[in-house]
């Protein structure tokens, strides 16, 4: 088995409805910073370090298809992001992994708001409904923590792109940290404040890597393919 090469760029024709593609990377982290800020501020007994987001669009809350609606949208953004950032990085084999995770990852997301969580309401049992959200959004979670391992492996290969890899890799690790402690059940972190922590540094990478593949017109990235001799 031989490695060679592949480079592959965006063409002209397609620069267009890439780059919209791309601007979805950055819409995504802002529209949804905005539902959780707005049902926070709605919900009055709403505590950010002990409270989880789903909390907000749980079964019974006052506001929950206003966040239930910000996981959706949001979803369906980064779902366009992922196809985009795989057009602009090459569209080889990394790139296609990377896109499915990310994919996964949307998925998760709208999914997590179309299965409202349970309530937290003292007496009330469990429902599948609820386990549903619970799973779709750990499906989340991990999906975008390999989505972003893969994309530092990638850019680790790019000249262009190789500041991005430290960033991801910190970005990885804190994540992941952040998701050990989530599902160990560090009360004394604040569960709430956990995954506020999370969703923060996810979408300030999000952020960075779009306004970065933004950035050229038909950036080309390096990618890996293995062919037999």
């Amino acid at each position: 088995m031989a490695v060679r090469e592949a480079v592959s760029t965006v063409t002209k024709a397609e620069e267009p409805a890439t780059r919209g593609l791309l601007m979805c990377g950055m819409l995504a982290p802002l529209l949804l910073a905005a539902f959780i800020t707005a049902t926070a501020l709605l919900t009055t007994d709403y505590t950010p370090l002990y409270d989880t987001i789903s909390y907000l669009g749980a079964r019974g809350r006052p506001y929950a298809d206003l966040m239930n609606s910000g996981f959706v949208i949001s979803g369906l953004l980064i779902g366009a992001f992922s196809y985009g950032l795989y057009r602009r990085m090459g569209r080889g084999a990394l790139a296609r992994i990377m896109w499915l995770l990310l994919a996964i990852d949307s998925i998760g997301i709208m999914l997590s708001g179309v299965f409202q969580a349970d309530s937290k309401v003292p007496g009330l049992a469990a429902t599948p409904e609820g386990s549903l959200h619970s799973v779709f959004a750990y499906i989340a979670f991990f999906a975008f923590l390999t989505g972003i391992a893969t994309f530092a492996r990638m850019t680790h290969r790019e000249p262009a792109w190789r500041s991005f890899t430290p960033l991801s890799v910190a970005v990885f690790v804190i994540n992941l940290v952040l998701v050990v402690l989530y599902i160990g059940g560090a009360s004394w972190a604040g569960i709430g404040a956990l995954e506020l922590a999370f969703f923060g540094v996810s979408l300030v990478w999000l952020v960075a890597v779009s306004l970065r593949s933004l950035g050229g017109r038909a950036v080309a990235a390096t990618v890996t393919a293995q062919s037999r001799d």
